[in-house]
């Protein structure tokens, strides 16, 4: 069968045209994937988590031969959401919602566990000095601060040391509050906002210098793993590894151990997904 000329030309400029397009989609493709996006949970200010984690990006950035991009995400809840649907290659999770988000999306993969300066922090119940509370039980009738439902120091521990002393969070306060980050919570019990709060043991530090040595610890938790660091299903495995190894030996980098010399976050801990396996209890109990 003869095709008329100028068929045949419109069947070659269609071809064309798609292969402009695919050519097109894989440069997009290309370029998308040579930067990487590390995402974190908001437990304090943005300008704050930029920068610590600026040494991080920095590092994996020079290693990796791209760039890495660090984006503060909106809640505790959607860093596992960001990384199943790819808007996010990295993620920075704390406990209680890396547990979370590994329940909902099993294909996240534990990379490390960060150490400052060793795998473990706590939660504070924390009041004034000068408040005249004493205990737990004084905190009937008082207002008290939380972070966030998604914290691990923030509300999942408080709330259990509570209940091991045997009273109700629920129905012990005057009024409970979620101000949402670490440091707001330490503002408010330093203000007198309220009576109490739930706070980071990272975070007492910086609290002290901005406030001054004001707080009285009325109950300390039993030791929480640090934030782990994970990694998107859609990351190759030797990419997956690389950036393990670089974490293993973040610290033997002279730029990143100059960097991070005042940094909260000064190395890495590899562990595995079991080391969590205490988070899932709480939340068991909770």
């Amino acid at each position: 069968m003869t095709v008329h000329p100028c068929k045949a030309w419109l069947r070659l400029g269609c071809v064309i045209c798609v292969i402009a397009g695919l050519i097109m989609l894989a440069a997009q493709t290309v370029a998308a994937a040579d930067k990487l996006i590390l995402a974190s949970i908001p437990y304090r200010q943005e300008t704050t988590l930029v920068s610590q984690f600026a040494p991080l990006a920095e590092l994996l950035s020079r290693k990796l031969g791209r760039p890495v991009e660090v984006d503060i995400a909106d809640s505790y809840e959607d860093i596992g959401a960001r990384l199943h649907h790819r808007v996010a290659d990295l993620g920075v999770l704390g406990p209680k919602s890396y547990v979370e988000a590994k329940e909902k999306y099993p294909e996240i993969i534990y990379l490390a566990t960060n150490k400052n300066p060793d795998a473990f922090y706590h939660s504070l119940i924390i009041t004034r000095r000068d408040s005249g509370l004493k205990s737990l039980a004084a905190l009937k009738g008082k207002s008290f601060a939380y972070t966030e439902t998604g914290s691990t120091s923030g509300y999942l521990y408080p709330r259990q040391l509570f209940r091991s002393a045997q009273l109700d969070p629920d129905t012990l306060f005057s009024a409970a509050y979620f101000l949402g980050k670490h440091d707001k919570v330490y503002e408010a019990v330093a203000k007198g906002t309220v009576h109490a709060g739930a706070v980071s043991s990272s975070g007492m530090p910086d609290a002290v210098h901005l406030n001054g040595d004001m707080f009285k610890v009325l109950a300390t938790s039993a030791p929480i793993p640090r934030n782990a660091l994970v990694a998107g299903s859609h990351l190759p495995p030797p990419l997956v590894d690389q950036i393990r190894e670089i974490l293993r030996t973040a610290e033997e980098d002279p730029v990143f151990k100059s960097s991070t010399a005042t940094s909260k976050s000064n190395g890495f801990l590899i562990r595995n997904d079991s080391f969590y396996d205490i988070v899932r209890q709480e939340r068991e109990l909770n």
